[in-house]
């Protein structure tokens, strides 16, 4: 949130907690989506009017055809010739006009609510996936992805739906039915005004009856979602486990049996909030003919008298089923806003996230030339912690890797192997230490202009579900990819020859996560992807461990014909990938316990000793 936007809320006093939440969620708007609620208002306006003209006009056309005495109370009411047939025709006339004019104005008011909801829900869609993305990468390795796409998606269905939308709703539909009632209680007296008054009341008391039940609803429901939502993508994720296993039934039990739960919340939230309608309404009507023709009826003159009375009983029914629809969309949006409420924390969580990722889109931008070392990178005494309640992961660790060298990583697993490659990449903060370029300390601003120097191929590779050529130029528009360099990546690879065999060539989609690609081919491109960035320092965690010998070895001969303008730091369990790097650091237990060549290291650390020799046999 900006400052001028957190003074503004502060000048303001609020004793609604819930009240601040909601200009919280303004504040994140621009001024322009609140032009259109000006005009929203003025359309509700005419609504109101013509609703009003329309009763009046009706109330009219009854006293004439009853031929009871109706004084004009309102000036436009009045006929527009002295003929009984004439004046008939001329009510009904423009009743019908009204009732298009109506119409067309609330088709209108109903197009200006969606149009601002769906521009504030871009608006704050935007805003928060931009947060999600300035997060730091230890944000996302503590996020379950499944909860935090439920999140994102209940943020932008329940600020725009659930809270915008019906603000819009109650000010737009208030307003015109107030005009009405308004009219109506001047025109027709105190019987509109105990009718209006006791549905009004009605409402309120059904309102604050329901609005509990409806938050608890509301919540249930979105748990149920959730699991849904897991339940799928921890079924779709382990679809080998679960045919090996033949265990679809036990999961396909589970997603009918939270499906059913979910939908008695689901079916009550629907229902729920149209049920006082089915009361108040026939209940309104019968205090209204109780109170308008039962004093007549026992009068002495109760014919004459029920005659008169009969355009003011008429206009309040008209006015009163001209008030069903707004009331009732007022009544539910205002069920729906708090029951969505409870959700404006979550919301405000998301959009107030800082980044952590100092993005420069300027020109003057520092480069990755500018940032590029031309002698040392350097991990000097870092260490870092993943949890407070663990150790640390890397404990005071050193190591120099000088700019054009191929340096190797080794290790038991849990090493801190992948620790130390993220601290180089800049992925991750050290708790202690820093990353030092040439000896001098790479800062917050200049970690966009690093990364941009560095590419990274991890084991478990993430590929796009589009074309291979979107998968390789990872990031670029389909237009300004370089076809060239393209099929070279590709050829060093080791997969330019695969690639040119397919119907479709370097367009055909590789599907979700590469599923139709082997394991071999997807690390390949992820290779392939690695080169086209032309990135001066590259780390490959594992990144040939699923390639065969004679694959990996071309691979690492292509790393070697470019000779020197790679950085490569490697991560290998095979001794292969890693006989003749420039120098390798054996790691063990977060820490760096021997570092030299191939042959110092097997006189200097025993277990890369015995390592070597159950590689050999």
């Amino acid at each position: 949130m900006t400052e001028r936007h957190e003074k503004r809320l502060c000048s303001i006093s609020l004793p609604s907690v819930t009240l601040t939440r909601i200009l919280q969620i303004f504040s994140y708007l621009p001024p322009s989506h609140f032009r259109g609620c000006w005009f929203l208002l003025a359309i509700s306006s005419a609504v109101g009017l013509s609703d009003l003209v329309f009763v009046g006009l009706v109330a009219k056309l009854v006293g004439s055809l009853s031929k009871s005495k109706l004084s004009d109370n309102l000036p436009f009411v009045q006929v527009f010739s002295n003929d009984a047939l004439d004046r008939n025709l001329w009510i009904a006339a423009i009743l019908i006009i009204l009732i298009w004019i109506s119409a067309s104005l609330r088709f209108l008011s109903r197009l200006i609510e969606a149009n601002i909801s769906a521009k504030i829900w871009c608006t704050l869609g935007n805003k928060t996936y931009s947060n999600l993305l300035c997060q730091s990468f230890d944000y996302f390795n503590n996020s379950n992805s499944a909860a935090l796409l439920t999140r994102l998606n209940r943020v932008l269905s329940k600020v725009s739906d659930g809270v915008i939308l019906p603000l819009l709703t109650i000010c737009s539909k208030s307003l015109s039915a107030l005009i009405l009632v308004s009219g109506v209680i001047t025109t027709f007296g105190w019987i509109a005004l105990a009718v209006f008054f006791l549905l009004v009341a009605a409402y309120s008391v059904a309102s604050l009856l329901i609005t509990p039940h409806m938050r608890f609803l509301v919540r249930q429901q979105f748990l149920y979602k959730r699991q849904v939502n897991e339940i799928f993508l921890d079924s779709t994720r382990s679809i080998r486990d679960i045919h090996l296993h033949a265990s679809e039934k036990f999961f396909l039990n589970r997603f009918k049996h939270i499906g059913m739960a979910g939908k008695r919340y689901d079916r009550m939230v629907k229902i729920l909030p149209d049920l006082p309608r089915f009361v108040i309404e026939p209940a309104g009507v019968t205090v209204l003919f109780t109170l308008g023709l039962l004093p007549p009826l026992l009068s002495s003159t109760g014919k004459s008298e029920v005659r008169d009375a009969l355009p003011a009983l008429v206009g309040i029914v008209f006015a009163s089923l001209r008030l069903a629809t707004p009331t009732q969309a007022v009544f539910r949006a205002l069920n729906r806003l708090r029951a969505s409420l409870p959700d404006l924390d979550d919301a405000l969580e998301l959009l107030s996230l800082s980044p952590k990722r100092l993005l420069d889109l300027s020109q003057s931008a520092l480069s990755p030339e500018g940032i590029m070392p031309q002698y040392t990178i350097k991990l000097e005494g870092v260490s870092y912690q993943y949890f407070a309640d663990q150790d640390c992961a890397l404990q005071n660790v050193s190591l120099t890797i000088p700019v054009g060298a191929r340096i190797a990583l080794v290790g038991a697993t849990g090493g801190g192997k992948t620790t130390a490659a993220h601290l180089l990449l800049g992925l991750l903060r050290p708790k202690s230490g820093q990353l030092l370029l040439d000896g001098v300390p790479l800062h917050n601003k200049e970690i966009q202009a690093w990364q941009q120097c560095c590419a990274f191929v991890p084991q478990n590779i993430m590929l796009l579900d589009t074309s291979i050529r979107a998968n390789v130029a990872f990031g670029i528009s389909d237009d300004a990819i370089n076809e060239d360099a393209l099929w070279s990546c590709l050829e060093m690879a080791q997969l330019a020859d695969f690639v040119s065999e397919l119907p479709y060539g370097a367009f055909t989609r590789v599907g979700e996560n590469g599923m139709h690609l082997s394991g071999g081919q997807r690390q390949r491109l992820a290779l392939a992807r690695a080169f086209y960035k032309r990135a001066r320092v590259l780390v490959l965690d594992e990144a040939t461990s699923a390639l065969d010998n004679k694959t990996e070895s071309n691979v690492m001969e292509s790393l070697g014909l470019i000779g020197r303008y790679y950085t490569t730091v490697i991560i290998a369990h095979r001794l292969s990938t890693i006989r003749y790097c420039d120098c390798i650091y054996q790691f063990s237990q977060g820490r760096t316990i021997a570092s030299g060549t191939f042959d110092e290291l097997q006189c200097q650390s025993d277990s890369f000793r015995e390592l070597v020799k159950l590689q050999h046999g």
